[in-house]
């Protein structure tokens, strides 16, 4: 990877990290103080509000993001460009608000709380991250998401204080979305503030390929959002609050993993518009190498620690998050493979049809599964679903791939698969005699110690690189 993408992954991985990690802060108290019912009931009317950040944002932050990427060289391009992918924005966040207003805002059994999610539409209108991520400037985004995440924090502990505080957990995570959203906006440059972009503007040319990212998105959504949405119908809101702990955890995990995949969607799409497959290939490589290197490791982890972490992180109420966080984790390798045939390749080199057909079918089967299995298996079956749904997209998406992927690849992965299974032994047994915070950060040190060291005795270039990079930003 070169230095900018390095730079960049690292800035991006902070702000993914940070949006889940800081509230992962709070969820030992809040789940304490609300309970599953109340974490469900705010997952299930939050998972129903994401639909309508959907359709108002039709596809715009990965179309944006890719076309600003590529005519970024063209300032004054640019800049128009910028304001008619926004107008767009705006105009079709607006249109879905007032959709979800009148069937959401009255006379349902949670319209007080769908009222308060609606703030995330109205964030969603006004978000400009796309742009950043084109311009590949992703420490802006970094240090908004830092500043606003622990601002929320410190209002969950002063005023979320019982289950009749539900509202207010709602209301700060909402909030503060919104308030990132306008913090963002101090960071574009002002020569953009000139009516002369705002003059000839066409938004609509616009609108078609980001209806093209809009369908994928649709099918995203629904193995990403539709199970909290249908476990909530087929069963109850404590059975959502046990699977959406359990996915905070994963999600944490693919932020780790996938960040890598934003970072490269616009640096392959600027390579892509000047026809430099040679370049194209070699980032993808050492990506996938990477990803591997990590993704394995984070596997056998969430199983090893997951008997000592779940009843003290999440307490006694959510033992039943344990086998959910356990089928879950096999996600962690799935995802970041696709994410490198899906998003790095498949997506930013424009291949919206390849990339539709694959969510889609993909979507199909976890909707399928879902309606056949959550009856049965409540939340541990939604995580089956979504566990084939997941392998069926990166399977698919291979195959789309086999141009510039090469079988050498995972022949590298072999390495990782060996440490990472002596590194989980090691964990699994110290979860026998060790318990509690300090249990499982011992754990995790010790865990992550012997995983490397392994991976240096067999002489690993990868990750010899990494910690070479690791011991020079430590020195500095």
């Amino acid at each position: 990877m070169g230095k900018s993408v390095g730079k960049n992954y690292f800035y991006n991985l902070i702000y993914q990290i940070t949006v889940i990690l800081i509230p992962l802060i709070t969820i030992p108290y809040i789940s304490e103080v609300l309970g599953p019912s109340g974490i469900g009931i705010s997952s299930f009317t939050n998972s129903v509000t994401q639909y309508f950040i959907l359709i108002g944002t039709l596809g715009i932050n990965i179309y944006g993001s890719r076309i600003i990427a590529i005519v970024r060289e063209d300032t004054e391009k640019c800049k128009v460009i910028f304001w008619e992918i926004l107008i767009l924005q705006l105009v079709t966040c607006l249109a879905s608000f007032i959709i979800y207003i009148v069937i959401f805002g009255f006379n349902n059994i949670y319209s007080f709380y769908y009222l308060i999610q609606s703030i995330y539409i109205l964030a969603a209108s006004i978000d400009i991250t796309w742009y950043f991520v084109g311009i590949e400037d992703f420490k802006k985004a970094s240090i908004r998401s830092t500043i606003v995440k622990l601002l929320s924090v410190v209002c969950m502990f002063v005023f979320v204080k019982t289950f009749d505080d539900l509202w207010k957990y709602i209301l700060i995570n909402s909030f503060f979305m919104f308030v990132g959203q306008i913090i963002i906006w101090f960071y574009i440059d002002k020569s953009f503030m000139k009516l002369k972009y705002l003059k000839n503007i066409n938004i609509f040319k616009h609108l078609k390929p980001s209806l093209h990212l809009f369908i994928p998105q649709i099918a995203i959504q629904v193995y990403m959002v539709l199970d909290k949405t249908m476990i909530g119908v087929l069963t109850n809101e404590s059975e959502v609050g046990f699977y959406d702990n359990s996915q905070k955890i994963i999600r944490l995990s693919l932020a780790i993993v996938t960040s890598l995949g934003t970072v490269m969607l616009p640096k392959i799409a600027n390579l892509h518009s000047n026809g430099d497959t040679e370049k194209i290939e070699a980032y993808l490589k050492n990506a996938f190498r990477f990803m591997t290197l990590i993704a394995v490791p984070i596997v056998f982890g969430l199983i090893g620690i997951s008997d000592n972490f779940v009843p003290w992180f999440f307490k006694e109420k959510f033992l039943k998050v344990i086998p959910l966080m356990k089928l879950s984790s096999m996600m962690v390798i799935i995802i970041a493979w696709g994410n490198v045939f899906g998003t790095q390749y498949i997506l930013a080199t424009g291949k919206m049809k390849e990339y539709t057909k694959s969510v889609i079918i993909g979507a199909v089967v976890n909707f399928t599964l879902n309606i056949i299995l959550i009856p049965k298996l409540l939340s541990l079956g939604a995580v089956i679903a979504t566990l084939c749904a997941e392998t069926i997209i990166t399977l698919i998406q291979l195959y789309y791939s086999k141009e510039i992927v090469k079988s050498s690849w995972f022949l590298c992965g072999w390495r990782y698969l060996v440490s990472s299974i002596l590194m989980f032994i090691e964990v699994y047994f110290l979860g026998k005699v060790l318990t509690g915070e300090i249990g499982t950060l011992i754990q995790i040190t010790l865990g992550a110690l012997t995983y490397f060291i392994i991976l240096v005795i067999m002489k690993d270039e990868l990750s010899g690189i990494l910690l070479k990079k690791i011991r020079y930003f430590l020195k500095k």
